[in-house]
């Protein structure tokens, strides 16, 4: 059986039964659908129901009639559309499509969250976090690293966090802890750490049974263990702190070194506006609380997938350190630079001319625009100044005013740091890329001008009926429609 999506009118829905019709036309939206298939029946602002189709008759009019199995609270479009998953469909992008097939993985996400809605507002509130794991999954098993070893390490802690084991422990087993723990080599002084007793052994074991088994919250343990000046131990610090209460709870804490601190500090606006104000048990307290109400857990396991067998909050580490190794101060509301609207660069559409090879543009990182007898466009300064000069160089009566323009756009409003779309003829986006060099002049005669491209992602992507200027070059920026079905197309996977 199959699984659909058919938006309609919610006054259909008067009784058990719907009654829906399509135009014979529109017959090949429903060729494979067949009664008991399942249908998610969804006016222009919500998923309403569950429906089994009952029959399908055609005379004149194509009518299917649906039996409703299950209703419950109405799930919002303004946020199944931005789902990872499902925000591509073509029934979210295109208004005239009304019947959509699903795919098997379509269907499974879409039924997780119709059984459990309320998590939808708060996914696509981060949903920004969806192109970071994206870009991530690529390189993921780069970032995971020696696993045997940090089963080692895991099986170490599981051992030393018992209490029965805590409570026993002499001298030799507390300096074990340094064979496990990478904070503890560090360029700090190695005297810091185990190597010299500092405390009577009971102020060790209590040190550490105080913080797993206390009375106290979570944060205030982590307080007292760093800085009470009864409990805490000379040598653990906040990178020291960060990275045990990962390793005493990893099903419930994120490491919380220096780098994962600010890599959580660049993707959530809200911990760069706390990192000041909390002692650092309550930071780690308020920072995993952001990593939970921003279902990364859940985005994570969507988008990336499990990778180990070990903590999942292991792997969580691991993308952290690699958002703090890839993303500069910069960026520390958290969105990609490249695709960051706040960063006020523009967004365009070059539409390559029939019968071009645009394999070219790709090998060489570039794109070209035919400047014909006009010379240099830099010696221009307004379009207008560009057209006066078309007609006397080539005694013309009528000016190419689209194509000027776009020359003049080409060489005097495109900057280095905009992003293009490159399009051809065929209606189809065939690679996006970052404009890394300024307007181009070439120093062979009948050359065209250039500007040299960092080519972030090649393919074909199919727009046809999506996009309808014809102008050579586009500026999009103001666009978010087209911007955003864009983006989303190109770079999910």
């Amino acid at each position: 059986m199959s699984t659909w999506i058919l938006r309609g009118e919610s006054k259909n829905i008067q009784t058990n039964t719907i009654s829906y019709q399509l135009d014979m036309y529109e017959l090949f939206y429903i060729n494979e659908m067949q009664p008991g298939d399942k249908v998610y029946y969804c006016d222009y602002t919500d998923i309403i129901c569950i429906c089994k189709v009952n029959t399908i008759t055609m005379y004149n009019q194509i009518v299917i009639t649906l039996d409703v199995i299950e209703q419950g609270e109405p799930l919002p479009l303004k946020f199944v559309r931005k789902l990872w998953g499902l925000k591509n469909l073509d029934i979210f992008k295109i208004e005239d499509i009304k019947v959509l097939a699903l795919e098997k993985d379509e269907d499974d996400i879409l039924h997780s969250y119709w059984k459990v809605p309320g998590s939808v507002e708060g996914l696509v509130k981060y949903d920004y976090l969806d192109i970071h794991l994206f870009l991530y999954s690529r390189v993921a098993e780069v970032w995971i690293g020696d696993t045997e070893k940090q089963l080692t390490k895991y099986q170490f802690f599981q051992a030393f966090r018992k209490e029965e084991n805590l409570s026993i422990m002499n001298w030799e087993d507390f300096q074990k802890l340094r064979e496990q723990s990478s904070f503890l080599q560090t360029t700090l002084p190695v005297e810091s750490f185990f190597t010299e007793q500092k405390a009577p052994i009971e102020r060790y074991r209590q040190f550490f049974i105080d913080l797993l088994f206390g009375d106290d919250s979570i944060d205030k343990r982590l307080d007292s263990f760093y800085k009470d000046p009864i409990r805490r131990l000379i040598g653990f610090g906040q990178k020291e702190i960060g990275e045990l209460v990962h390793y005493l709870f990893p099903n419930f804490f994120c490491r919380f070194t220096n780098k994962e601190i600010v890599a959580v500090e660049r993707l959530f606006k809200e911990a760069s506006t706390l990192k000041n104000t909390y002692t650092i048990g309550s930071k780690i307290y308020h920072y995993q609380k952001l990593i939970h109400e921003s279902y990364l857990l859940n985005k994570y396991l969507n988008i990336v997938g499990r990778k180990t067998e070990l903590p999942i909050y292991y792997e969580i580490n691991c993308f952290l350190q690699y958002i703090y190794d890839t993303h500069s101060e910069s960026e520390n509301d958290g969105k990609e630079v490249a695709f960051e609207e706040k960063e006020k660069k523009k967004y365009w559409i070059y539409t390559t001319q029939t019968g071009i090879d645009a394999n070219s543009f790709f090998e060489e990182g570039m794109l070209t625009f035919n400047h014909g007898k006009l010379g240099n466009i830099r010696n221009y300064s307004s379009r207008k100044e560009i057209w006066n000069n078309y007609r006397q160089i080539y005694s013309a009566k009528k000016v190419p005013y689209v194509e000027t323009s776009s020359l003049f756009q080409f060489c005097h409003e495109m900057e280095e740091g905009d992003y293009v779309f490159v399009k051809n003829d065929k209606e189809q986006i065939i690679g996006l890329g970052k404009v890394c060099s300024p307007y181009m002049f070439p120093k062979f005669p009948n050359s065209p001008s250039f500007r040299k491209i960092e080519w972030i992602r090649t393919g074909i992507w199919n727009v046809k009926g999506m996009l309808f200027s014809k102008k050579p070059l586009v500026n999009i920026t103001a666009n978010q429609n087209s911007l955003s079905y864009l983006l989303d197309i190109i770079l999910e996977k």
